[in-house]
């Protein structure tokens, strides 16, 4: 079974309850040996220490100091076992480096950001786990169906009266869109200049 991790920032969420669910997806995964991807965006960053959280698993599938007593012990309780199958002696460091093992195995971490402005390129050079130890994917511009599509749900959410103009209106979205778009590649190639497009 595989699960998909993902973080909810709520009213009064801080570095506390981050370390909490940090704790709680890398005892999934290198505890109970439980497959599953962390997904996490930009938008939910609220202290750049999340950041240096998520590159240190990157980097080492481990945080500093984020397991107590209690962890540890369930830790050792988990993974001794792999010792034993691996002929190692149930040292403490030899048990928690068949968990860091298992946690390579078992934890995918998604991360979205935009590239927009600045902060993108700081990340990157701050945090080098995030391209060092990543795959970047960027996504592909939308079609021109998808922005029709997007246009017409957002329209239909509530009643304006547009009756017979409704296709026009939506349309018309999706042609501003791939104008700008367009507007934006000539833009770059005139000026050498990047603007950056979303469907938002």
């Amino acid at each position: 079974q595989y699960t998909v991790f993902q973080v909810t920032i709520q009213k009064g969420y801080g570095m506390t309850e981050w370390r909490d669910d940090l704790r709680n997806v890398l005892l999934m995964a290198g505890g109970k040996n439980k497959p599953g991807t962390f997904l996490f965006s930009d938008g939910q960053i609220i202290d750049e220490t999340m950041v240096e959280d998520i590159n240190n698993i990157l980097n080492s599938a481990d945080v500093p100091n984020i397991y107590g007593a209690e962890e540890q012990d369930q830790i050792q309780t988990a993974c001794r076992s792999e010792c034993t199958k691996k002929r190692l002696p149930p040292t403490k460091m030899n048990v928690f480096n068949q968990y860091i093992i298992r946690v390579k195995k078992n934890l995918h971490v998604v991360i979205c950001m935009s590239p927009l402005g600045d902060v993108f390129r700081a990340r990157l050079l701050n945090f080098p786990s995030l391209v060092n130890c990543c795959t970047i994917d960027w996504f592909t511009e939308w079609p021109a169906e998808a922005l029709t599509s997007v246009g017409g749900a957002a329209m239909s959410s509530s009643d304006l009266g547009l009756n017979d103009l409704f296709d026009p209106v939506v349309a018309m979205f999706s042609k501003i869109h791939l104008t700008v778009q367009a507007k934006s590649k000539e833009f770059y190639e005139r000026l050498r200049r990047r603007v950056y497009v979303t469907p938002t």
